[in-house]
């Protein structure tokens, strides 16, 4: 979602622009009616049982929800190891 937000705003309230981003709105910052910024949500990480979950929702492929946990736990374990965290 998309709003907007003036730099006045922005300079007197920035926890409730920055509220904005964090609930993943991309925020648009005006100044004097012009657009001059914009503020986007920082991507989150999604786990590989976070991904199975939503998937599971999903009709009528629920099994490709196991196999795709699989793959993301592996990337996960992947990404893990050459940053040395093991």
């Amino acid at each position: 979602m998309i709003t907007n937000a003036t730099a006045t705003l922005l300079n007197r309230r920035p926890s409730k622009v920055l509220g904005r981003a964090q609930r993943g709105e991309t925020v648009v910052i005006e100044k004097f009616g012009e657009p001059c910024a914009v503020i986007i949500p920082h991507p989150r990480k999604t786990s590989g049982a976070e991904i199975a979950k939503r998937l599971r929702r999903l009709k009528p492929m629920p099994d490709a929800a196991g196999a795709v946990e699989k793959i993301v736990k592996n990337m996960d374990d992947v990404s893990r190891h050459s940053y040395g965290l093991d």
